[in-house]
Parts: C-alpha cells; sequence; structure tokens
C-alpha cells in the first residue's frame, strides 16, 4: 500500500471512530426502542396461522372503513401529530 493509500485509509478509519462516538448515545438508544418493540411484538411470533389469517382480515376491515371515513375526518392543526 502506498504512502497516499495508507493515509487515506488512516483519514477513513478515523472519521468512522469519530462517527461512532458522536452517535454511540443515538445509537443506544436505537437498540433499546428496538428491544421495547421486539417485547411488545413478542406475541405475534406465537400466533398461530389462523389466527394470523383473522388478524389480517379484521385489518382489512378496518383499512375499508378509514378509507370509506377519509372524507369526512376534519383537517388536523398544522404539526399534530
Amino acid at each position: 500500500m502506498s504512502a497516499g493509500g495508507w493515509s487515506r485509509w488512516c483519514g477513513r478509519a478515523e472519521e468512522a471512530w469519530h462517527r461512532h462516538v458522536r452517535y454511540r448515545e443515538l445509537y443506544r438508544q436505537l437498540d433499546l426502542v428496538r428491544a421495547e418493540l421486539r417485547a411488545r411484538t413478542a406475541w405475534v411470533d406465537e400466533l398461530t396461522e389462523e389466527e394470523v389469517a383473522e388478524v389480517l382480515r379484521g385489518l382489512g376491515g378496518c383499512v375499508d372503513a378509514m378509507r370509506a371515513a377519509g372524507g369526512e375526518a376534519p383537517d388536523r392543526p398544522e404539526g399534530a401529530a
């Protein structure tokens, strides 16, 4: 490896390290959110095929009802979630 190549590689490694340090807290928070989501949705893995089919049928009905009522929904204020 040439001196220029080594220098570029070291620069990239340094940038990656600084990015890791800078975003370490965000990564930690993301890991916590992922773990909480897995815990909240673990029950889905325990559903039988029949139960999954029933849930999907019910979900389809809810989506259809929401689409039908879509024009009747009041406008939300700007920035409301």
